[in-house]
């Protein structure tokens, strides 16, 4: 029967019953954080589909200098909030409220001059799940080859600095700034390269971050009959708590808890040996420096790592 953050923490509070219960829950939460950091285990491990809509072109719009608002005569649809806009070839902006058909705002206040263009509305920018650690893998399911995640926004700002490449599916995925969007406000964020204009999808693998857990919680993978790690993880910590004002902890003990965590970490790592049976991610790495730059504009080591054509990478 798999074990959960219950049966965790009233094993430790077994051991220091004049701790507080909430005090004790977060030891037990503290030592999962330490041992979901050690690792990718398979059981944090997530899948999301990166969804991208076609870019449209807004005939009309109005924008001031100095200003964050955006007007059109009704061109503005309730989707186009958290899209990326621009008119020519750059600066970009974010969409961060749909007032209504006829008004928009930006996340930040135009620096172009005055005057009535065309825009471009379109998805520069993939918003991670909240539980977002890293990727595992991109899929791109049209050309069949991987999208690459790895490099970085230095490296792109060398190839196309003003973003000025279009292609129907990007490339590449790039970190960048947090999301300035209020309903995702500070969540991870990717920037698609080149600038995607046609509906795509692209399913992905990614590495979760740990969580605080809640009571009724039950534990997967090899953690589900594993909970004598996190027990002995929480447990050095009781160790170190030595009380709070006229109550003294018996199990106060510096000693007891050194001991504690070399076997939490011993624990621990017993418990990734059992994980690389599940899945085997520590034993083989991608080396994301034998693809370099310059592949991702017109190299051909992916397509001889890939079952892509050569009109594929063009």
């Amino acid at each position: 029967m798999a074990e959960g953050f219950t049966d965790v923490w009233r094993t430790v509070r077994l051991y220091v019953p004049v701790a507080p219960l909430f005090l004790v829950q977060d030891w037990v939460n503290e030592a999962w954080k330490t041992l979901a950091r050690t690792r990718p285990w398979s059981f944090l491990r997530g899948e999301l589909a990166l969804t991208i809509n076609a870019a449209r072109t807004v005939a009309s719009v109005t924008v001031t200098r100095g200003s964050a608002t955006v007007t059109s005569v009704g061109l503005f649809v309730a989707s186009d909030n958290g899209r990326t806009f621009r008119i020519s070839t750059y600066p970009h902006y974010t969409i961060v409220a749909f007032v209504d058909v006829n008004t928009i705002t930006l996340d930040r206040v135009y620096g172009e001059d005055d005057g009535t263009a065309s825009a471009e509305i379109y998805d520069g920018y993939a918003i991670m799940p909240a539980d977002f650690g890293s990727f595992r893998i991109i899929v791109d399911p049209y050309i069949r080859r991987r999208l690459a995640f790895w490099i970085t926004e230095d490296q792109l700002n060398l190839l196309d600095p003003i973003r000025q490449t279009g292609d129907s599916g990007p490339r590449v995925l790039v970190a960048s700034s947090p999301s300035p969007h209020p309903l995702t406000l500070g969540r991870i964020r990717y920037e698609y390269w080149p600038r995607p204009t046609a509906n795509r999808s692209y399913p992905a693998l990614y590495n979760k971050q740990a969580d605080s857990w809640v009571n009724g919680e039950l534990f997967s993978g090899v953690l589900a009959d594993g909970k004598d790690a996190l027990v002995k993880g929480a447990l050095a910590q009781a160790a170190r708590w030595p009380g709070s004002g006229d109550v003294q902890n018996p199990y106060f003990n510096l000693a007891l808890s050194d001991r504690l965590e070399t076997e939490f970490q011993w624990r621990t790592q017993q418990l990734g040996l059992r994980d690389d049976e599940h899945y085997g991610d520590d034993l083989q790495r991608v080396h994301w420096e034998r693809w370099p730059l310059a592949d991702l504009a017109y190299g051909d080591q992916s397509l001889r790592s890939t079952d892509a054509t050569v009109a594929d990478l063009y």
